[in-house]
């Protein structure tokens, strides 16, 4: 009988201690299926923890020395110990569209690669952080802002940041498994020549939890007729990018779909119009570019990027909270409601002005949360939460993707 025991208490320390060994290489703060960013200049007054698994506070902008700027420090203690408060992570969210320029320079040299990974490790000691979300737009790419720096080894630099991070990380905190994500473009990283990288390296997927595929702004302020921000499939435009088409590049590139995530928008654009649009014109409309790009909703600025020469614009964005707010979506105020079947989104037609908008609606994102699961991707990621209605609708309308 003692020796039965004896067996018997063996077997449960060691099920007991290998428990306790797999837990340790899991991250200590929640899922992460359903990323919400938050952005440093609108924290929603109430935060909406049990429909979330994971915020990306933003954003930390490097300057030319590698020193994060640009944010509150006390709010973002805060925000990292209310979710930590209700088991959720918070990342750092680094970077930016107006916060990329000094990237290049900060990762081209061993040195300088060294300097500013040291710099990302001691925000996440000091903010208690549970991962870093790097927000590079975009590694020597001409479709960020123009005065950027860029250098046509950017993409093999970033990845070299990435594995140095992935070590440091790991040897400061070796029992808590700390999140190393990026926002990437809808398009895949580009080589020294800016072509496409159709097999990326394999350390790509190897030190890289996530993806979070920019799936937005496929078309807006830029575009000369009516079309999709967020498509998920190819519409009538002649577009060259999807959302469906960019996660099957990244795939077929080498990054494993589980750790892929569907971004989408909680915003739209809007522009003036040649021409009307009915229930019998499908999208593709000329849009008026003969006068300036007219202002979106009240959070739209007439602003500029932080470049020599830029010119003050409005971006046309009108986020779905004021889509709601101004009857857009119930066919209020002049405005009709389309569905736009190729693309799965919708848009609406405002005829008394000539008015266009392009957005996502709870309909739409319940379609691209059906897509994420069944093409087994590892999530879908949110901007912004503060441009969420008061009932949480494009949130509510996400929730099947968590598991």
């Amino acid at each position: 009988m003692t020796f039965l025991f004896r067996i018997y208490c063996c077997i449960s320390f060691f099920f007991l201690f290998a428990k306790a060994l797999i837990e340790q290489t899991k991250p200590i703060y929640g899922s992460h299926q359903l990323i919400t960013y938050v952005v440093d200049w609108d924290i929603p007054k109430s935060i909406p923890w049990r429909k979330l698994d994971h915020i990306a506070y933003a954003f930390a902008v490097p300057n030319q020395q590698g020193e994060l700027t640009q944010f509150d420090e006390a709010q973002l203690i805060k925000i990292v110990r209310d979710a930590n408060r209700k088991g959720k992570g918070v990342s750092l969210a680094v970077g930016g569209w107006t916060g990329s320029i000094y990237f290049s320079s900060l990762v081209r040299t061993s040195h300088n690669r060294q300097k500013f990974a040291q710099v990302l490790v001691n925000a996440v000691d000091k903010y208690k952080l549970n991962g870093l979300n790097i927000d590079w737009e975009y590694p020597n790419d001409p479709n960020g802002i123009s005065c950027n720096r860029r250098n046509p080894e950017d993409t093999d630099n970033f990845l070299k940041l990435i594995k140095l991070l992935r070590e440091m990380l790991e040897q400061k905190y070796p029992s808590e498994h700390k999140l190393i994500t990026a926002a990437v473009s809808a398009n895949v990283f580009l080589d020294e020549d800016r072509k496409v990288i159709t097999n990326l390296e394999r350390g790509w997927a190897t030190y890289m939890d996530a993806f979070y595929i920019m799936a937005y702004d496929i078309n807006g302020v830029w575009s000369n007729v009516t079309a999709a921000n967020a498509p998920l499939y190819f519409g009538d435009t002649g577009q060259l990018i999807s959302a469906d088409s960019s996660i099957r590049s990244w795939i077929d590139a080498g990054i494993p779909s589980d750790r892929i995530y569907l971004g989408v928008p909680f915003y739209g654009y809007t522009q003036k119009t040649l021409a009307p649009i009915t229930r019998d014109t499908d999208m593709n409309v000329p849009l008026d570019r003969s006068i300036e790009q007219i202002k979106g909703d009240k959070h739209d600025d007439y602003s500029t990027d932080p470049c020599p020469g830029a010119t003050a614009t409005f971006s046309g964005e009108i986020q779905w909270r004021s889509i709601v707010k101004e009857g857009v979506a119930s066919n209020e105020s002049g405005w009709t409601t389309y569905w736009d079947e190729k693309t799965r989104t919708p848009y609406a037609y405002n005829d008394n002005n000539r008015q266009f908008i392009t957005y996502d609606n709870p309909t739409s994102l319940r379609i691209k949360s059906q897509y994420v699961k069944k093409h087994k991707l590892g999530g879908m990621m949110l901007w912004s939460l503060d441009m969420d209605d008061g009932d949480d609708s494009l949130l509510n309308a996400m929730q099947s993707v968590r598991r």
